[in-house]
């Protein structure tokens, strides 16, 4: 059944706004986009299986957010460099990473119009819960008047969300306030979310969907999330640290996600005559838009090949146009049996953390969720602060 009103149909199909200047950093600007873009494809895969309308349509003043900021690193770019070949230059690399941008944001919207005109999967997010083996969203009411770093401190989880009075508040600052019984969107790894869910209370269930074939097909969608999410973040770190050695992660991410892409379609195609036609319109529909947005990451990542083709003068352009941030990102071939969880241990004193493995069989975008043991040839991408690089230089030397 659809929930869509003229006036809500209206929302996914805006005109074009005056973006007026606003003064900031690039760096504060992407930093931004990047995580609200982030946030945006966790709360729509949420939101698709927990049937959440009202957060389906919040995505949606999101993606304006989202959109705000585009305009405003376009805005910047166009008065640093003014009317000029070097201006043409630095229009081309906006031109490129919004546009990318774009076309992930258009996909968490189709997520949400899916749901919101009513062909969603007949699957809830505690089957979804049942499969996932990262990171999972939850929601729960604040049990008294907190600050978010409160929560934060006393489990390592992200508050994406807060709702208080139907007024709503994307990515709150750690210093915010929450009022009693106003909603929180968290995530984090699903074993602490749900630590965290008993410690307060709140019930939950687990449950295995019924049909036969249909576990397997949910186990792969949740990965391909999982390493759109992950892709995503290590695109910007190939802009914003200027890592061009992550191109070829991502670009190996992306061929395993069009891989696992072709492995559901011919799961479903299995079990097609067993599953309700909404259930597999559904699917069909969110698995186009998570590769969707995964091409967009791989795009994102491969901006930065470009300067090879830019002329020498021009090259500087790059790490202008895109602002680094004060951190480091590598990917370590393991040598020698590594136990994860050290070195996640070590890599903390210095700022830093895992980001991703990847075992001789697949992927792991979030491999601390998990007791992984590093064989050697292995691979870790870590991230760590740059003022530390000497010293992880060495831990990483030492302990891989």
């Amino acid at each position: 059944m659809t929930h869509l009103s003229p006036s809500i149909h209206r929302k996914f199909h805006l005109k074009p706004s005056i973006i007026k200047y606003k003064p900031d950093t690039v760096r504060n600007i992407l930093i931004n986009i990047w995580k609200l873009t982030n946030i945006s494809i966790d709360l729509a895969f949420y939101a698709y299986f927990s049937k959440d309308n009202d957060l389906a349509l919040q995505i949606l003043n999101l993606d304006k957010r989202i959109s705000e900021y585009i305009g405003q690193f376009i805005i910047h770019n166009a008065m640093a460099y003014g009317r000029s070949k070097e201006g043409g230059y630095a229009g081309l690399l906006s031109f490129y990473y919004g546009s990318a941008i774009d076309t992930i944001s258009d996909s968490v919207k189709d997520i949400v119009y899916t749901l919101l005109v009513g062909y969603t999967p007949k699957i809830s997010y505690n089957q979804v819960l049942t499969y996932a083996n990262g990171e999972v969203v939850t929601t729960l009411k604040a049990p008294k008047d907190l600050k978010v770093i409160e929560l934060t401190d006393e489990y390592p989880v992200d508050v994406l969300l807060v709702v208080e009075n139907n007024n709503y508040k994307f990515s709150p600052e750690p210093s915010e306030r929450v009022k009693r019984n106003s909603v929180m969107y968290i995530r984090g790894f699903k074993e602490i979310v749900l630590r965290l869910l008993s410690d307060y209370g709140v019930e939950y269930k687990l449950e295995d969907v019924n049909v036969p074939g249909l576990d397997q097909v949910l186990k792969n969608l949740i990965y391909i999330k999982d390493c759109t999410v992950l892709m995503l973040d290590l695109a910007h770190y190939v802009l914003m640290v200027f890592n061009r050695e992550l191109i070829e992660e991502v670009e190996d991410l992306e061929i395993q996600v069009d891989w696992m892409h072709m492995e559901i379609i011919n799961l479903l195609s299995n079990i097609a005559n067993r599953v309700d036609p909404s259930t597999f319109i559904g699917l069909i529909t969110i698995l186009k838009e998570l590769e969707d947005i995964a091409d967009a990451s791989n795009t994102i990542s491969h901006i930065t090949s470009l300067e090879g083709e830019f002329p020498e003068e021009y090259k500087i352009l790059f790490s202008n146009v895109f602002e680094t941030i004060d951190e480091k990102v590598k990917s370590i071939t393991v040598t020698k049996p590594t136990d994860l969880q050290t070195l996640e241990h070590y890599l903390r004193k210095y700022g830093g953390k895992v980001l991703a493995v990847k075992t001789r069989e697949s992927w792991v975008a979030y491999p601390l969720a998990r007791e992984l043991l590093l064989n050697p040839g292995d691979k870790v991408i870590v991230v760590y602060q740059e003022e530390f690089a000497e010293e992880v230089e060495k831990l990483i030397s030492l302990k891989t």
